[in-house]
């Protein structure tokens, strides 16, 4: 009986093999979790090693190790995730050239069998044929300064808490109109809620809910700036006049 070794290794291979002397470059596909990483390395052309799962400090001073000893240089890529960019910008400040890439099925065979192992040698070679010249093998997905983050999230908390406070208006004002009251605008501002005509039953409820709507930020005008300098034990970098220290 025959076998047939698959060594699995990316196209054009026996091309390169010819042509390209030495160990070459080296790739990390990594599989990105909350506590841990898991790595599959390929140097060169050779296969790609068997996977390594890293704590996250771990696995940063491993690379900057291989880095260093290796003299090759070194490229990286994960998939776009809940955690951000900041493995991207630790990896490149070891001199590291690291890809963030959008999310996709890894799996292009259909096996329909995923573990982080997979998922990081699928990436692993994918890089590989980015590396050698295959510029469509990667959706590299732009890496936003940390000024541009800084500015996204703020942007992000202020649009979550416009719309949290008016579902808490509408949620306050609904209760007094399905128990056949009037309406009455800004219920929940200080004066107006202690002079409110509801049952005291009902105002208890409302009292829940009154304290947030004060504290939270004054949008009464339609894409006008969130006064954040004036929200206690908030700072914002929009107000000139404020001093941090």
């Amino acid at each position: 009986m025959h076998y047939i070794n698959n060594t699995e290794l990316s196209s054009h291979e026996g091309t390169r093999c010819q042509f390209n002397g030495g160990l070459g470059a080296i790739k990390l596909g990594i599989d990105v979790h909350q506590d841990f990483y898991v790595v599959v390395e390929q140097v060169g052309v050779s296969n790609p090693k068997p996977p390594q799962r890293f704590r996250k400090e771990a696995f940063l001073h491993w690379a900057g190790r291989l880095k260093q000893k290796s003299g090759a240089q070194v490229h990286g890529v994960y998939e776009a995730c809940g955690f951000g960019f900041a493995l991207q910008r630790k990896l490149s400040a070891l001199g590291i050239h690291c890809y963030v890439v959008c999310p996709q099925k890894l799996d292009e065979r259909n096996k329909r069998v995923k573990t982080d192992g997979l998922d990081a040698k699928a990436l692993c070679l994918k890089l590989d044929r980015f590396v050698q010249g295959s510029r469509d093998a990667l959706a590299i997905v732009r890496v936003p300064s940390e000024e541009e983050e800084q500015a996204r999230a703020l942007h992000r908390q202020r649009e979550q808490l416009v719309k949290a406070r008016k579902q808490l208006e509408a949620q306050g004002r609904s209760l007094i109109v399905n128990h056949g009251l009037e309406p009455v605008q800004n219920w929940w501002k200080p004066r107006t809620f202690a002079a409110l005509p509801v049952p005291q039953w009902m105002k208890e409820l409302l009292a829940n809910s009154q304290p947030i709507l004060v504290a939270l930020p004054n949008t009464a005008t339609r894409g006008s700036e969130l006064r954040w300098w004036n929200w206690p034990g908030v700072w914002s970098a929009s107000n000139p006049t404020t001093n941090r220290s």
